[in-house]
Formats: structure tokens, C-alpha cells, sequence
């Protein structure tokens, strides 16, 4: 179901494309509230939304009641849509009553978190020359330091473990704690003892350079994870913290 005007990546589509687009994916039409509802894709999330004349808030209001009851409707905005058309999961978003209104939750990290987690997405997704040399990604090591990383991130109930933002940085898992988003890079190089530092400096670079111009509610902060053997140099801590970046073993990943 659709209520208001919907964006695909910051242009606008009319509401027969958005269908057209829903259904060549398997998405069934509904044009009315039921019990048949799943999904709702809102395109005007962002603020409080109080549309009496075209049923915006009577649509959210229906779909509290509904979770209230114990079924749930997945609600996203038009970048979460615009996700899911690209195959990308979509974070559900929060709604709230306040007054005669009903207000979308502003999300920690939004624009930098994406959907749930996915290891097997992670794994299949596109790797650059640099991502690989620099990071290692694609490698058994790189694999390992990263499957250590998510024991302990993911082991930890009370987080919301996160992938990406699809136009984001990507960085290889995420997380909220209290009101920062974390985005973490795994860096195993596959690289001679004598270049480990060059390559580790890269990867510092890289990822403080990644994230300069997110929009975003709360805080995000951005961390670079080691093998346990890496020397960590003072001169490599200093870089990270000119760059705003947190660099240290998977262990010591704040959560």
C-alpha cells in the first residue's frame, strides 16, 4: 500500500510506476487497508504527518493499531522503497501518537545504517581493487577477522545490528548503542611485513574520507578493525584520530 507522493532515489514517480514496479517483483496491489497489508511505503516520512483530507495519518493510525494487536506492518519511506526495488533491505520504521498526529521516529544513523544485517549480501556483493588490497575483503583472513567482529557485535542482544545504507559508505557491519551509529570497517591486508603500516594508513584514509557529508540523526562514528597481530603504532592511533575514525581489535569495539 502507498500513501502520499513516493521518490526512487530522489526522483518522483507517480503512483501507477510505483505499482508497476511493486508488482514486477511480486507485490500484490492493495489500495485499501486490510488485513492483507504487509507493507506500506510512505513518501513523505520525515516530520509529523497530518493529512486528514487524503487519509495519510487514518492509514498510519491503522497500521499502530495493527502492531498494537500483534500484526505487524512493515513501514518504510521512500528511500527505504527505493531499497527494496534495488534488492536492498529496508529498515521498518517507528511511528508514534503524539497528539492528534501521528510522528515518524527520526532514526539514529539515517542515511549511513541500512537494513538488518545480511552476511550472505555482504558476501556477495561488489569488491573494488582497493577494497581488496587495502582491506583484504574477498580474502580468508579478511573472513575471519570479520565473523570475530560479528560474534561480538551480534552476540549482544540489546543491539541493532545493522548493514549499510545501499548509497552510503559500506562499510562491513553496523550498529547502534544508545544514540551512535557505528560502521566498521574489517582491515586484514594480505600484504609483506615491511608494508603493513603504508596499507593500514590506506585503510584509515579510506574510511575517514567516507562519511564527511552523511545526513544523519545522532551521532556515527566510524571504526577501522585489526588482527589481534598488528602492531598498532602510536603514528597509526594518531592518523585514525586526525581522521575521526576509531581503530583498534575486534575485542575492543565500543558496544
Amino acid at each position: 500500500m502507498f500513501t502520499g507522493k513516493t521518490l526512487v532515489d530522489g526522483e518522483w514517480v507517480v503512483r501507477d510506476d510505483c505499482f508497476s514496479r511493486s508488482q514486477a517483483l511480486g507485490a500484490v496491489r492493495q489500495d485499501s487497508f486490510s488485513r492483507k497489508v504487509t507493507l506500506v511505503v510512505h513518501g513523505v516520512l520525515a516530520g509529523n504527518v497530518k493529512d486528514t483530507d487524503r487519509g495519510l495519518s487514518r492509514k498510519l493510525l491503522a497500521v499502530i493499531d495493527s502492531r498494537t494487536a500483534g500484526r505487524h506492518i512493515h513501514v518504510v519511506d521512500a528511500a527505504g522503497y527505493s531499497d527494496l526495488l534495488f534488492g536492498a533491505p529496508a529498515q521498518c520504521r517507528k511511528l508514534e501518537v503524539q497528539g492528534d498526529h501521528v510522528t515518524v521516529m527520526p532514526e539514529v544513523g539515517e542515511g549511513f545504517l541500512g537494513g538488518p544485517f545480511d552476511r550472505l549480501r555482504l558476501r556477495t556483493r561488489g569488491i573494488s581493487r582497493f577494497e581488496a588490497g587495502v582491506l583484504g575483503r574477498g580474502t580468508p583472513r579478511h573472513e575471519k577477522l570479520l565473523s570475530r567482529l560479528i560474534e561480538r557485535v551480534a552476540g549482544r542482544a540489546t543491539l541493532d545490528v545493522r548493514a549499510p545504507a545501499r548509497r552510503g559508505p559500506q562499510f562491513d557491519l553496523g550498529w547502534i548503542s544508545e544514540q551512535t551509529a557505528y560502521g566498521a570497517w574489517v582491515a586484514a591486508p594480505q600484504q609483506s611485513v615491511g608494508e603493513e603500516t603504508n596499507r593500514l594508513t590506506e585503510a584509515v584514509e579510506y574510511v575517514g574520507g567516507s562519511a564527511r557529508s552523511v545526513p544523519r540523526h545522532g551521532r556515527v562514528q566510524r571504526v577501522v578493525v585489526l588482527e589481534d597481530s598488528v602492531d598498532l603504532s602510536s603514528g597509526l592511533r594518531e592518523k585514525a584520530q586526525a581522521f575521526g575514525v576509531l581503530i583498534g581489535k575486534a575485542k575492543d569495539v565500543p558496544r
